[in-house]
Formats: structure tokens, C-alpha cells, sequence
């Protein structure tokens, strides 16, 4: 069995525990209030972001023009796209995710980010392939669940969800994951990296459920760990 099935057929519980978070049965049927829907959207262009620099880091260190060109290419994708879908919803609500008034990312967004930074760095480039690998696969598996769940009609995260259920998006997940088996070496290490990416989109997306936030001077002052309200605009320490 290829590296990427048998890393994904391992992550199987964690898929599961993603498909029935509060946050993903609300993106499906529409049910997801809004502002939990904008905190994603605000903390994934902050990791979006990052991952395009993290796809970029790879492609320096790809042994042939493939990977090369694939890695360079996703990175660009990434920050088109993507980028064009939280603008879209961000900015006619008053928000701009490249302003400096957006607010700063959450802690699990940092943790998250800061784990591919380092894989992509100081581990071997098929382990740093293998953490990059869950964010295209859990995005077009969960577009596809939920493409397939929706209610006929008007949904409120439409373009969401059209954008990680297109053919386009699932093409491109196979040609990375192609990629990604044909330089596996080290499964053991890449299964690992691969697992702990797994845990962090579960974590991503339950961060924008609890509006996650970091604790400020003034909250330990008055003895609250965060924020009695969390904004989408940066705060003050």
C-alpha cells in the first residue's frame, strides 16, 4: 500500500472525530453562526500564509524539477485561491485579513504553523512532505463529506464548501500525494508528522469553535485565563 492510503486509513479515527465537531456539523448544514464561521476565516489566512511559505521552503529543497514545480505551484495556488475565498467573505463584513487591525493568530494556529516550520527545516524532506500532506487530504475529504450531506437550496458557506468539494482541489491533493509516495523513505517518521498535522486541523477548526484566544496582562490581572470576549480585532496586551 502507498505511504499516503496507509497514512490516511491510519488517521481514520481522527477524520471521524473531525466529521462530528459542533463546527463541521454546522458547516454542513448551515447551522454554523457566522462569527465562529469568520474566526476560522480570519486564523486560516494567517496560516495560509505560512503554509505557502512553509510549500515554498519545500520546493527549495525538492530533488527534481517535479517536485519543484509541484510545491511552487501549490504554494502560489494556495495564496491565490484561497486567499480570494477569505476576502470574499472577510472584507464586505468590515474585516481585512492583510489589515493590521486583524486580529493575531490564535495559539493553536501558531502551534500548527510553527510545527510544519520546523519540519520543513530540520527533518528530512519526506517527513516535511508528509506534515504538509493532512491539509490537502482532510480539506477534500471534508468537502466531499459535506458536499455530499448538504440540503438542497441556498447555503450560507456555499463557496466554502464548493471550493475544497471541486474536481480541481481533489486533482491537485492526488499529485501531491503522488509526489509524496514516490520520495517515501522513512515511513515510521513520516506517519508520525503526518498523524500530529491530523490532530492539529481537529484542533484548528475546535479553536474557532471555543474562540480560542491568547490570555492578555489585563486578564491575568483580573484573574480570567482569556478574554471574557473574544475579538476579531487584535487587542491590546
Amino acid at each position: 500500500m502507498s505511504f499516503s492510503e496507509d497514512a490516511w486509513q491510519s488517521v481514520g479515527p481522527w477524520f471521524d472525530a473531525i466529521c462530528r465537531h459542533p463546527f463541521l456539523l454546522g458547516l454542513t448544514d448551515g447551522s454554523l453562526p457566522e462569527e465562529a464561521f469568520t474566526r476560522y476565516l480570519v486564523d486560516d489566512a494567517h496560516y495560509l500564509d505560512r503554509y505557502a511559505r512553509v510549500l515554498a521552503q519545500l520546493a527549495v529543497r525538492a530533488p527534481d524539477p517535479v517536485g519543484v514545480e509541484l510545491l511552487a505551484g501549490s504554494a502560489g495556488a494556495a495564496v491565490a485561491a484561497e486567499r480570494e475565498l477569505h476576502r470574499g467573505f472577510l472584507v464586505p463584513r468590515g474585516l481585512d485579513p492583510d489589515g493590521d487591525a486583524a486580529a493575531e493568530p490564535t495559539p493553536t494556529c501558531v502551534a500548527y504553523t510553527g510545527f510544519l516550520e520546523s519540519a520543513a527545516a530540520t527533518s528530512a524532506y519526506d517527513v516535511g512532505l508528509a506534515a504538509i500532506l493532512p491539509c490537502f487530504r482532510v480539506y477534500a475529504e471534508v468537502g466531499r463529506h459535506i458536499l455530499a450531506l448538504r440540503g438542497p437550496g441556498d447555503h450560507p458557506y456555499a463557496a466554502w464548501i464548493d471550493t475544497y468539494a471541486a474536481p480541481e482541489f481533489d486533482e491537485a491533493v492526488r499529485r501531491m500525494e503522488a509526489h509524496v509516495d514516490a520520495v517515501a523513505s522513512d515511513r515510521r517518521a513520516m506517519s508520525i508528522a503526518y498523524e500530529r498535522s491530523t490532530r492539529f486541523e481537529w484542533m484548528f477548526w475546535d479553536a474557532a469553535w471555543r474562540a480560542e484566544t491568547w490570555p492578555t496582562a489585563r486578564s491575568l490581572l483580573t484573574g480570567s485565563s482569556t478574554d471574557s470576549r473574544p475579538s476579531l480585532v487584535r487587542p491590546s496586551s
